[in-house]
This record gives structure tokens, sequence and C-alpha cells, in this order.
């Protein structure tokens, strides 16, 4: 676990000022810690687990997911917008991968309305040229489009979405829909040097159909086991957003492996959605779990600290394997460098896979079984 500086803007911050919603006590739901940053100690975990990729597996002829050479992939934002340097990176970026990006009309404005936004998934979906739709960045107002989005245009489209954070929701209608999908980064994968160049690499192969069989070295939280299932998941904020939705993941009746992850919440927000997700049934329906990246949430919370529950927590790790984790049968792995940190290896979501964990590590490799939906 290692402490990390505070980023800039303080996006909760504004949004409750713009909602006139900020606290009025140390322990109203937004934490006092998240809108003084500068005084609060932010740490982050499974950024820096160690990962090998032991090989890769030609699912190519497995999923219709997979591009090939001079594909045409859509370039929009169908969650929050991005700046037109981010954009144009990402064209430049899915050229020199030998794809044929192809500019959403309101991908690079200043402002648009919902409608719009609609538009340019619904155009994405509906081209038949299109083979992918690439999402510049995340954000949030996924679940607002797929609220009126049919779900039966993503159905008869057929073809993937890649990205992740906000993207988790979309994910989620992919995964329920029993079409795959890519967790990636988006913009950072070609801006800049805040992506690990193993993380860069391995998604350029995911989306050409070399599937990574991962191993990673596991914690003494893990549970072992092994166990086999539809990965879903994402984002834990975005997913509690469109809890029992008609496109939640979650409440899938196929056996399912979950992945979580989440930026910028502390123990109390973290605590608050995994019991959400406990009084739902689905941490009891997962066939296993596999937690990604903690990435920057505060080192401390006056509100909820542990103290009354056994001592104080000391990582988010501990706080999850005491509150959540005891006497679960299944195998559990924390730790998977996928998320918000710098280090964000691809997942190939809403297909089947592996999970193994066992002697002090864990490993994931994706069966290319067709799905029973």
């Amino acid at each position: 676990m290692r402490a990390k500086q505070q980023r800039h803007p303080f996006c909760r911050l504004a949004l409750a000022l713009a909602l006139g919603c900020l606290p009025v006590t140390a322990c109203a739901t937004t934490p006092a810690t998240s809108a003084v940053a500068d005084e609060a100690t932010l740490v982050s975990e499974g950024v820096d687990t160690p990962l090998e990729i032991l090989g890769y597996r030609d699912l190519a002829a497995a999923y219709p997911c997979f591009l090939n050479q001079g594909d045409k992939v859509a370039v929009i934002a169908p969650s929050a917008l991005p700046d037109k340097s981010k954009v144009e990176a990402t064209i430049a970026g899915l050229k020199a991968w030998g794809f044929e990006p192809v500019e959403g009309k309101y991908v690079s404005v200043d402002e648009r309305t919902l409608d719009d936004c609609l538009e340019d998934v619904t155009w994405a979906l509906g081209d038949p040229e299109i083979k992918a739709i690439f999402c510049v960045r995340g954000g949030y107002g996924s679940s607002e489009v797929l609220d009126i989005l049919p779900l039966s245009a993503i159905s008869e489209a057929n073809k993937p979405i890649i990205g992740y954070s906000d993207i988790s929701a979309y994910h989620s209608a992919w995964s329920v829909l029993g079409l795959s999908s890519f967790h990636t980064p988006t913009w950072n994968a070609f801006l800049g040097n805040d992506l690990s160049e193993g993380s860069r690499e391995a998604m350029r192969g995911l989306l050409k159909g070399q599937v990574p069989v991962y191993e990673c070295q596991g914690s003494e939280y893990d549970i072992e086991g092994t166990a086999t299932g539809v990965l879903v998941g994402g984002n834990l904020s975005t997913l509690i957003t469109v809890s029992e939705a008609e496109y939640d993941c979650l409440n899938m009746d196929e056996p399912y492996i979950l992945f979580l992850e989440d930026v910028s919440e502390d123990l109390e927000h973290v605590h608050r959605n995994l019991t959400e997700l406990m009084h739902r049934g689905v941490l009891d329906k997962a066939q296993g779990i596999v937690f990604g990246e903690w990435v920057d949430y505060p080192a401390s919370n006056e509100c909820y600290t542990g103290n009354s529950r056994g001592g104080e927590f000391k990582s988010m790790r501990e706080m999850i394997s005491r509150q959540f984790l005891e006497g679960r049968d299944i195998p559990v792995a924390f730790g998977f460098p996928a998320g918000h940190g710098s280090v964000n290896y691809p997942l190939l979501l809403g297909a089947r896979v592996r999970l193994d964990v066992r002697d002090g590590h864990f490993t994931l490799e994706w069966t290319g079984e067709p799905r029973s939906v």
C-alpha cells in the first residue's frame, strides 16, 4: 500500500457545491477527508501487485467481439465529455494500432444534451461498418443513457464496447445480453506516460483476440479455491447506480466471477456499497470474487475506523475481509492491477473465466467456452 498525491479537481466536492448538499457534520455521507483533501493522506491498494502474463490464448474464433486490422472503430464519449486533446490522442492512437477511428458527432463539443449523447451511441451501434465502440473517458452519466436506450439496439449490433470506470454500466448491459466487452484503459492508453507499457501492450493484443493468462501475487486476505463463471463487474460505485435495472449484470442467474474496483471512495463508502450487494445476495451468488485496485482513498475516516468492530482497519482489504468474507467458501483474490491506477491490465468481461487462488498467488484464464445465454 503506498501513499499518493491528491488529484485535482475535487470532483465530488464540486458536485456537492453545485447541488447544495455539502455535509453538515464530519459524519455525513460525503466524508470530511474527501472535501479537505490537502489535509488527508491518500493511499492506494492493488496498484503495485506483481503480475506475470503466462501466455496468450487466441480466442478470436470463440467470440465475435475481437477486431481485425483496418476495422472501423467509433470514437465517442457515452459518459462525460473529454478534453479535445484526449479525443485527438485516441484517434491517433487507434490509427497507429491499425484501426480506422471514426469520430462521433458529439465527442468533441463543448456541451451537449442527453439526446445528443444518445444519438452518438445509437449511431455507433447501428452503423454496420463500425465494428467496435471506443469510449474516450468515463466520468458519470452512462446509466442515464442506458435508461433510454433500447437494449435490443445493443444485442442486434453485437459489437464490443471498450472502456472502464463509468463505462462499467455499459459493460453490465453487454454482459446481461450475453455479449463480451473490453474493460481497458481509455484515452490514457494513447496520451502521456500515466499508463504502464505492459498494460498498454496487453490491451492492444486483447482487442485483436490475444487473451492473456494472468498470474498475480496473492495476499494474506485471499481465500483459496477454484471457480469458473462469466466475468462481470467493474467500478463498484457505478454498478451500485444500475442496481436492479434491466441491464444489471449482478441480477444474472448465470454463474459469475465478480470483479470490483474503485477510486477516491473511503472505507465507509465502500462498506456501504458492499453492504448493498450483500443484502441483494450478490456476494452469495458469486462463484468467486476478484478485487482490483482501490485508488486514492483517505487513510483515515473518523466515522468508520473499525474500532467498534474488532480493532481499527489497517487497509481496505482488511475491512472487506473482516466485514464481508467470513465463512464464505468461494475463491477470493485481492489486488488484480486493474482500475484507476497507472497499471491497468485489460479484462474480457462477459466471457467465461477460471479463477484459481492458491499457494500465495492467483490466476485468471479465459476458457473460450460459450455462454449459456
